[in-house]
């Protein structure tokens, strides 16, 4: 039997989420054997080299993509108030991952197929299976910190008829090589693009800008349009925000329901805000004028052809599948003159370079986009189907006692949410509601087939699996399968946190101080779901308006204050939170621990 690698942490994934695990966990405890494996042939995730088209620009304005501790410096060749190319964020990363000596522990081309517990009294952890340029090999790890994150496997998207098409059917994962392709031929003069979120705009932008007529389907049965906007808006007599840090302001955090958003002292004008009558006609009102004021300075009602893209629910109940108009030249114009014409129909069939809808319209085509968005599972296959409950992972493997389990759970949920925030038992779901968690949920199915349902990500503070923290095992972590609009200030906060789980250094711990770990984990899994039914809150931790109290929960369980303004209330509730105001966080922490230990 060949001699099993045996080292202290491996983390999966080097994106955003694993650099910023390892770079927490290394900071605290330099000298741990750590490995890092990567599917991809370069550092990045979402971003590796490999990934990048011509053209691809951040969601981000300079300064809210990046990591607190390592500034992007003016070497980057960003402005303040650009938008970062993708090569521009790819670079930092590897800048960043090089910064934090963490570059040279990152395997490339290298991926874990599967993972098993190990009980061994001596070894304990977990034992993977790597698949890597040289052979299969095993790594056996103390702890495992999987972080390949909500982006990294797209979700198909099977189409009657499509092995008839005769032309590229491409996802837009794959822009940087089929895409450019498609996007260079000549010959191919009208593109079919698919999808609803900012990924779909991409595509659109990326060919109408190259000179091809579009056709841009999005399907009555899905979520509909995502919320764009503008990257500055002005709200009434509040005056002109710059979007990404509006939503960084507590005072509209106290705007919505929040289960944890009296942590900040808040807890009175909240209650007013959501549970008196005149307090909610408030807070409606508030609603519906940003959601009105950012249709109309974003430009969607100047032309009825826009109405097409006018999202489906207001900006209440949407989560982070909100976006930025980040184009050099305005994409709506290619709607205003007709080079696109946007399609609110389903996709009937595929036949010889043609797509048809289900309302019978034939459109032509060169090329079939396919932006249907992702698995939200992980890219790892946990041997031991019986344990994907204790776990919380996404899977069709439940027993019916489990099943039953977090059911109960749910309901329980539910009613205290209902309860706490009478709204949130009134809102309207998307038509693809009772279908997201389902196999294969974007296909055309026959009447009467029968398919399995997903669990969905059930983890406590959206990081650890609930039945390993409520025995006291703290040998797994789960980081970037949440989303949030500090993403990347939750993930600085998270590589601490966990660090600081993993090592039983947690001010509040799920394994000693929460009553009932499984109960919190649920709470917040159905509230992401109930508060914004348009996210994705069904599958995973997905919310928005409230990201700012999320980080001072995680502050909190570290022992530390989430409020970092300087002690002013007026800053604390009207100032945006930005990255300074975490700059410095772990080694703030790492001084507080050696204070107690002194």
């Amino acid at each position: 039997m060949a001699i099993e690698e045996q080292v202290d942490l491996v983390v999966l994934g080097a994106g955003f989420s694993g650099l910023a695990a390892a770079k927490g966990y290394m900071q605290c405890a330099p000298d741990t054997n750590l490995v890092i494996l990567d599917n991809n042939k370069s550092i990045g995730g979402t971003w590796a080299n490999e990934r990048l088209y011509e053209g691809l620009r951040s969601n981000n304005l300079r300064g809210t993509l990046e990591f607190p501790d390592y500034p992007l410096h003016d070497g980057f060749g960003v402005k303040q108030g650009e938008y970062l190319p993708g090569t521009v964020v790819h670079d930092y990363l590897a800048e960043y991952a090089k910064h934090w000596n963490i570059h040279d522990r990152i395997r490339f081309e290298s991926k874990a197929l599967d993972a098993e517990k190990v009980e061994d009294a001596e070894h304990g952890g977990w034992r993977l299976t790597v698949s890597s340029p040289g052979g299969e090999y095993k790594l056996v790890t103390r702890k495992l910190i999987v972080a390949t994150g909500l982006t990294s496997q797209p979700q198909a998207m099977h189409v009657k008829g499509q092995e008839s098409f005769n032309a590229p059917i491409v996802n837009t994962i794959r822009l940087a090589d089929e895409g450019a392709e498609v996007l260079r031929d000549r010959s191919n003069t009208r593109v079919t693009v698919i999808g609803a979120g900012k990924s779909a705009y991409d595509a659109v932008y990326t060919y109408a800008s190259a000179g091809k007529h579009v056709d841009w389907v999005i399907r009555k049965n899905g979520h509909g349009p995502a919320w764009m906007s503008k990257s500055h808006i002005v709200l009434g007599p509040l005056g002109k925000f710059w979007v990404e840090e509006l939503v960084t302001r507590r005072f509209l955090a106290w705007m919505s329901p929040c289960l944890w958003g009296d942590i900040d002292g808040s807890g009175w004008w909240r209650a007013f805000l959501h549970r008196n009558w005149f307090g909610r006609k408030i807070s409606d009102l508030f609603w519906w004028k940003m959601s009105a004021d950012t249709l109309e300075q974003s430009g969607f009602n100047d032309d009825p052809k826009l109405k097409a893209l006018h999202p489906d629910s207001d900006i209440f109940s949407t989560a982070t599948t909100f976006a930025i108009l980040n184009y050099p030249t305005d994409i709506l114009d290619y709607v205003r003159n007709g080079q696109v014409k946007v399609h609110r129909e389903n996709i009937s069939h595929l036949s010889d370079h043609t797509v048809h809808l289900a309302d019978g319209t034939n459109l032509p085509s060169d090329a079939f986009i396919a932006s249907t968005g992702w698995l939200f599972g992980p890219a790892l296959a946990f041997k031991d189907q019986t344990t994907h409950s204790d776990l919380g992972i996404p899977s069709l493997d439940y027993t019916p006692k489990q099943k039953a389990f977090w059911a109960a759970l749910d309901a329980h949920a539910d009613a205290e949410i209902f309860h706490r925030f009478p709204k949130l038992a009134a809102l309207d779901y998307p038509a693809c509601a009772d279908d997201d968690m389902k196999e294969n949920p974007l296909d055309e199915v026959e009447a009467g087939i029968v398919r399995r349902e997903y669990q969905p990500w059930r983890l406590y503070r959206s990081l650890v699996p609930p039945g390993l923290a409520a025995r006291g095992d703290r040998s797994l972590a789960f980081a970037g399968f949440s989303a949030n609009i500090t993403g990347h200030i939750r993930n600085e906060i998270s590589g601490l946190w966990i660090y600081a789980y993993m090592n039983d250094q947690l001010a509040i711990d799920p394994c000693r101080d929460v009553d009932d770990v499984y109960w919190d984990v649920a709470l917040l899994q159905r509230f992401c779901f109930r508060r914004y039914p348009y996210g994705f809150g069904r599958r995973f931790q997905d919310f928005f308006f409230d990201a700012v109290p999320w980080n001072d929960v995680l502050l909190r369980d570290l022992g530390m204050s989430g409020k970092r303004k300087g002690g002013s209330w007026w800053r604390e509730c009207f100032e945006p939170y930005r990255m300074e105001d975490y700059r410095g966080i772990t080694g703030e922490w790492l001084g507080m621990r050696k204070g107690l230990a002194g």
